[in-house]
C-alpha cells in the first residue's frame, strides 16, 4: 500500500481529511495508507511559507511516497490589503512563491510532491451536488465560497461548516463538478494505480 502525507493551510481541511469518509475512500477504494499524524497543518499561508521545509521533513521521515499540499487560492489577508487583490489560480505561481521564500530556495520539489489549489474547500461542498447547496455557474469561480455555504446553513465558522458537512460530502461528487477536487481525485488514483503494479 502506498503511504501518502499532506499538509494543509488550516483546520477546516484538516477536519476534512482526518474524517471517517476521506479515510475510508483512501484505504479501502483506493488502497493509500494514511493516518492523523501524516497530515501537518500550517495553519496559514504565509506560516506554509515560513515553515515549509520543516513539514515536508516531518513527513518525510515518517516514511511517506507521496505528499499532497492542499492551499486555498483565496488570501483573506490579501483580500483585506488590498481590495483589488485576485488570488493566482495557478499551482506554479504559488510552488514559485513558496520556493523562492527564504531558506526555501535550497529546497527543490519532487516529483512526489502535488500542490492542489482550491478557492476555498467549502467550493469543493458547493460543487458536491448531494449537499444540495444553491448557486450560479462554476463553484470554484465563486469568490469567497465559506461565506455563501456558511449563508445556506445559517454558520460563520468554517470549523462549524466542515462539522457538519464531514460525513456527508463526497471528493467523487465534488469531481464531477470542480476541476481542482478532479485534479485530487485523479492524483490519488493515479498513484493508487502505479503502486498496484
Amino acid at each position: 500500500m502506498v503511504k501518502v502525507g499532506f499538509i494543509v493551510e488550516g483546520t477546516s481541511d484538516f477536519i476534512i481529511l482526518k474524517s471517517d469518509r476521506f479515510q475510508n475512500l483512501l484505504k479501502y477504494e483506493l488502497h493509500i495508507e494514511t493516518e492523523e499524524s501524516l497530515i501537518k497543518i500550517a495553519r496559514n499561508k504565509s506560516k506554509l511559507k515560513k515553515n515549509f521545509v520543516s513539514l515536508i521533513r516531518s513527513l518525510q521521515k515518517q516514511d511517506i511516497d507521496y505528499i499532497f499540499i492542499l492551499l486555498d487560492q483565496d488570501d483573506k489577508e490579501e483580500q483585506r490589503k488590498n481590495r483589488g487583490y485576485r488570488p493566482p489560480d495557478c499551482p506554479i505561481v504559488v510552488v514559485n512563491e513558496i520556493s523562492n521564500f527564504r531558506d526555501n530556495r535550497n529546497y527543490v520539489f519532487e516529483e512526489n510532491t502535488f500542490i492542489i489549489m482550491t478557492r476555498e474547500m467549502e467550493a469543493w461542498f458547493l460543487a458536491d451536488e448531494n449537499l444540495n447547496f444553491e448557486y450560479e455557474g462554476n463553484p470554484e469561480n465563486i469568490l469567497n465560497p465559506s461565506d455563501f455555504v456558511g449563508k445556506q446553513l445559517g454558520i460563520t465558522s468554517h470549523i462549524k461548516i466542515v462539522n457538519r458537512l464531514k460525513d456527508k460530502f463526497s471528493l467523487i461528487r465534488a469531481a464531477e463538478n470542480s476541476r481542482s477536487a478532479k485534479r485530487f481525485l485523479d492524483k490519488l488514483r493515479e498513484i493508487a494505480n502505479n503502486n498496484q503494479d
